[in-house]
């Protein structure tokens, strides 16, 4: 994943990032009340050992001090010294409960010794911390003595520098700290889950997935359209957004081989549900209005759906002409748009893979493209062989494929299947492509790499501006010569 990538995965996932944060938040914040309410409090004192009456004696006691001070910052949080805080403060708890309470940092610099002492209360924070200072010195000695009670005075001591004091506020629980930890947290574990949801998704997302899957080149990239869906399929003539993608997949389907122009082609797809009659229809619509006699050849005898999108009378075509009971050009009908024909499947036969291969249906397309530009709405091709037996006799296939639906294995497979029936691949149409949202992520937020409408909105309003400018200045002239 590049960080293009990452980018437009934040953005196509901004508000589920941002409730996974805020919801880490409140979880941590929600833990946290759990936790005792504690108080911490510090003192600190200068370690000093003898009285040196020479320079040489104050240095060699300087580095002895800082010897005393790392064993007094380790005896700190021993059952020792916690035993001599319980006494000393009269305390009713034993001295293993209270000796992880207490913590100890050394200044080497100065010899100085920091002590934090952890209370339930203020009073009990100040008051631990300022009795450790002492304990410490007086189990050291103990230690270096041997004798639970040494008569000789201590040769180290601890010089108070600051006595502790009562904590203004708990450091525990730490509301603003959890919160941070909680919504890091859950921004970091909604990425990883992001990013792993994508790395392993197989689903077409992108003109790069099916190039590298198909090896052949995408002619277009068609928007998801309510009016796509409708039972029309879009042919009455509104579109939507997906007008222009229409136009843009007729005009490079013309200049898909300018040397040997295809006259035959064969739509399909992977599996049913793609969008192949959609597109076959109405890339024959728009290339009937471009002034290229179409017919439209509804192949697809196991479900036949020509004649339901044109809503005309589809009792008779395809297969009664295969079968010899009429001739091939009696089934031919209007579809009431100029330069558009269509050929309806007929009734659906017990055979179709029989018929669609048949001497007889490749005579008829081969006698049919001398006068129509022909298109084939065929079935999908992984399920029935039927796709592959036209396209074995037509000048190429166009392959549809589904945006967020169809596999990338399942697109090489249809490539594998057109190269073993000697067909050849003219491009891939990439269908139902989401404009916005989540799964428009790999499209650049509906910029569809390069496909996007935001360059025609500009162009149409550039020409708009400079027709007006035209206008202005022709009735300029005009009132000039008046």
């Amino acid at each position: 994943m590049t960080f293009g990538d990452f980018v437009r995965l934040s953005r196509a996932y901004v508000w589920v990032l941002i409730g996974c944060t805020i919801l880490g938040a409140l979880l941590m914040m929600a833990k946290t009340t759990r936790e005792p309410v504690l108080y911490s409090a510090t003192s600190s004192g200068l370690v000093r050992v003898g009285n040196a009456t020479t320079a040489g004696e104050e240095q060699g006691n300087a580095q002895l001090a800082e010897d005393k001070a790392n064993l007094y910052a380790f005896l700190v949080s021993t059952t020792p010294v916690a035993q001599e805080v319980v006494d000393e403060l009269s305390l009713d708890v034993p001295p293993e409960a209270i000796a992880g309470r207490f913590s100890a940092s050394v200044d080497a610099s100065v010899n100085a010794l920091t002590v934090s002492a952890i209370g339930s209360t203020p009073v009990e924070a100040r008051d631990l911390a300022n009795a450790v200072v002492d304990a410490v010195v007086v189990v050291a000695q103990q230690i270096e003595t041997g004798e639970d009670n040494p008569k000789t005075p201590a040769l180290t001591r601890i010089v108070p520098l600051s006595q502790a004091q009562l904590p203004g506020a708990p450091f525990t629980p730490d509301y603003r700290s959890a919160a941070m930890k909680g919504a890091a947290g859950g921004l970091g574990l909604c990425y990883a889950f992001l990013v792993a949801r994508r790395l392993i998704d197989r689903r077409i997302r992108s003109a790069k997935h099916v190039e590298e899957a198909t090896g052949a080149a995408v002619l277009g990239i068609i928007p998801k359209e309510d009016a796509l869906g409708r039972a029309h399929r879009g042919v009455r003539g509104d579109l939507g957004r997906a007008a222009e993608s229409f136009r843009q997949l007729r005009t490079n389907l013309r200049f898909v081989d300018v040397d040997n122009e295809p006259r035959r082609i064969v739509v399909t797809s992977a599996l049913a549900g793609e969008g192949k009659s959609t597109v076959s229809a109405n890339v024959a619509r728009l290339m009937a209005q471009a002034g290229t006699p179409v017919l439209l050849v509804d192949a697809d005898l196991r479900r036949p759906q020509i004649a339901s999108t044109f809503e005309i009378d589809g009792a008779l075509g395809l297969t009664q002409a295969l079968a010899g009971d009429v001739d091939i050009r009696e089934v031919i009908l209007e579809s009431g748009m100029d330069n558009l024909s269509l050929l309806p499947a007929g009734r659906i036969p017990p055979n179709p893979s029989e018929l669609l291969g048949s001497l007889r249906m490749k005579q008829f397309v081969e006698d049919l493209s001398h006068d129509y530009f022909v298109i084939l709405d065929a079935p999908p091709l992984l399920p029935v062989t039927d796709a592959g037996l036209l396209s074995a006799f037509c000048d190429g296939a166009l392959l549809v494929q589904a945006a967020g639906k169809t596999q990338i294995e399942q697109s090489e497979h249809c490539r594998r299947i057109l190269d073993q029936v000697g067909s050849r691949l003219l491009g891939v149409v990439l269908n139902k492509a989401p404009v916005k949202g989540a799964a428009a992520i790999a499209y650049g937020g509906g910029g569809y790499g390069g496909y996007g409408y935001g360059g025609y909105k500009s162009e149409y309003t550039s020409r708009e501006a400079y027709s007006t400018a035209g206008k202005g200045r022709r009735r300029l002239a005009k009132l000039g010569r008046s």
